[in-house]
């Protein structure tokens, strides 16, 4: 039955080249949405996840990393008072105005930094942590020197940032933000100047823990006895700027919206092509079954064919999805095809041809010979 069933799928060329037009094209929609919908999730937290600790601790009534207030310098003191933590890191991080060579203002978002066991910034195309410790000194990305009017190796260049002259020293390479607003890098030090802020002040305060099995019960201590102040672990901070970002936004929604049309598309596409390869088989099919054919033997002829679509098809949309992968990155938009988001479209697939043959196989198994040949 097999052979069967994939020569008349393929005896129209047409109608077969068609299908695999529309599985690839569900797929491949379907890989960039999903694709999309991850690198938004993981932009949108991305310091979160990058700077680690176990507890966040900020300003009391914070809810997206993006919108902190300064803490008073007084306050780290306070959060390392506790037997359990180990460290406490200071991070600066708002929202700067920018004055381009042209004069035009921009905005970035200026993240101060203090050393610690995480790499900040982590992906450099050129220069060195070490490069960014020096007096107003900053990082910018190669993605956005087009956007801030530097030249191509932007290194020592001067920038006019919040009404002070800081100075290019390294260039990263794919870092951006889930509201595509440059990333600025700096020392905690150089990013203090900038925005104002006293000696000591941070925005956040990043804790490690001796034992992080406590970082529930410290959390709820520290917004104990300081009630300006507000703790989440650091699971729960990422989790909250992922859905502030995303789901809040109505980002996840949209983009949800368009890998099921896709799916539609693609089920519109393949079910027609089944439909039309079994009527026009039906009297083939009704001698097999006059002759003693299973129902189960009669739905493998559709069966295989929507296999042979759904591999065909998947692997094209797959290939045209890294392509486009490619191409997105180069303006800007991270796209994750990450075995989880393979593995999710290759069932999406499988359940779209699936779903697409189910007229064909009804149809098959009420074929009457009787009707067929009268």
């Amino acid at each position: 039955m097999r052979q069967v069933a994939l020569a008349s799928l393929l005896h129209d060329r047409g109608k077969f080249l068609g299908a695999v037009a529309g599985v690839s094209f569900a797929a491949t929609l379907l890989l960039l949405q999903v694709g999309i919908y991850v690198g938004f999730l993981e932009t949108s937290a991305l310091l979160v996840g990058r700077l680690g600790g176990d507890i966040w601790v900020m300003a009391r009534g914070t809810e997206v990393i993006d919108n902190g207030e300064p803490l008073s310098s007084g306050s780290r003191a306070r959060v390392a008072s506790h037997g359990c933590v180990r460290a406490v890191r200071g991070l600066v991080f708002s929202f700067g105005g920018v004055r381009k060579s042209n004069g035009a203002l921009d905005a970035v978002q200026l993240v101060g930094f203090e050393r610690g066991p995480t790499l900040l910034p982590w992906s450099l195309a050129t220069g060195l942590p070490e490069d960014l410790r020096a007096p107003d000194r900053v990082s910018v990305d190669t993605i956005d020197l087009a956007k801030l009017r530097l030249p191509d190796d932007p290194r020592g260049a001067r920038l006019e940032l919040g009404g002070h002259t800081v100075q290019v020293a390294a260039v990263t390479r794919g870092i951006r933000s889930f509201t595509l607003t440059p990333y600025v890098f700096a020392d905690i030090a150089t990013a203090r100047r900038v925005l104002g802020l006293a000696d000591g002040q941070a925005h956040y305060w990043v804790v490690d823990l001796a034992d992080p099995s406590c970082g529930p019960r410290v959390a709820r201590e520290i917004e104990a006895r300081h009630p300006d102040l507000q703790a989440w672990t650091t699971d729960t901070f990422r989790k909250k700027t992922e859905d502030y970002w995303v789901a809040s936004s109505g980002a996840g929604v949209a983009l949800g919206f368009s890998a099921l049309l896709g799916l539609i598309v693609g089920v519109v596409i393949v079910g027609q092509t089944l439909y039309s390869v079994t009527r026009e088989h039906e009297r083939e099919l009704a001698t097999l079954k006059a002759v003693g054919a299973t129902r189960g033997e009669l739905a493998s002829f559709v069966a295989w064919q929507a296999v042979l679509l759904a591999v065909l098809g998947g692997a094209t949309g797959l290939v045209f999805a890294f392509v486009g992968q490619r191409l997105l990155a180069e303006a800007g938009l991270m796209v994750v095809l990450s075995p989880r988001v393979l593995a999710l479209a290759g069932v999406a697939v499988a359940g779209m041809c699936a779903t697409a043959s189910l007229g064909s196989v009804r149809r098959i198994l009420r074929l009457d010979a009787a009707e067929v040949f009268r």
